[in-house]
Parts: structure tokens; sequence; C-alpha cells
């Protein structure tokens, strides 16, 4: 269980910082177009327009919350879900009766006698 909301947390905040990195990669490639494109119109113009210091749209983090959490509980309940995992054991590695070394796997467990 504890893995299992750890995984979920692992993705929660892997879209997040991906969509976060994708978009400042993107701003970053505009920013960097317009300084080119103004760097070679060259005026001299100061600009006195106030800027607004609101670092990103509250419409872009309620959208990484949704996919981050759409991902996290897309995940958790599919590590919740006990139907698809077949009971295993580990069987170390031995010698058979021939004196063959028979290496370590992974069988099905016995279903328990009720």
């Amino acid at each position: 269980m504890i893995r299992n909301l750890l995984v979920s947390i692992l993705f929660f905040v892997g879209p997040a910082l991906l969509m976060f990195m994708a978009r400042n990669i993107v701003l970053m490639t505009l920013i960097w177009l317009k300084n080119r494109q103004r760097r070679e119109l060259q005026q001299e113009v100061i600009d006195i327009t106030p800027i607004h210091h609101h670092i990103h749209p509250n419409w872009f983090v309620i959208a990484v919350a949704v996919v981050s959490l759409g991902c996290a509980v897309t995940v958790f309940m599919e590590l919740q879900r006990m139907d698809d995992v077949v009971s295993q054991q580990y069987v170390p590695a031995h010698m058979s009766e021939s004196g063959k070394i028979i290496p370590g796997h992974w069988e099905p467990k016995a279903p328990a006698a009720d």
C-alpha cells in the first residue's frame, strides 16, 4: 500500500514537472525568437509599459494539477487491482536428483487448502 502511494505520488509529480519544463522551454524559445527579431529591427524606443509579474496563468496550473492527478489516480487504481496478480513463490537454486543445477525461479503458489 505504501509502495503504491509512493509510485502514485511519483506519477503525480512527474507529469507536472514535465509540463512545466515543456512550457518553460517553449516560452524560452519564443523569447529567444522575439529578441532575435527585435535585434534585427534595432529601434531605439524606450518602453515604459508596466510588466505583469504573474509567472504563469492560472488555467495552466489547473491543467497541470488535473493531468497529474489523473495520472496518479490511474496508476494507483492499477496498482491496487489484485485480479491480474498471480501469487508466486521463489524457488532458490538447487540440485536435482540427477545432480544437475536448477537455477532459482518463480513458480505459482499452490492454492491454500481450506
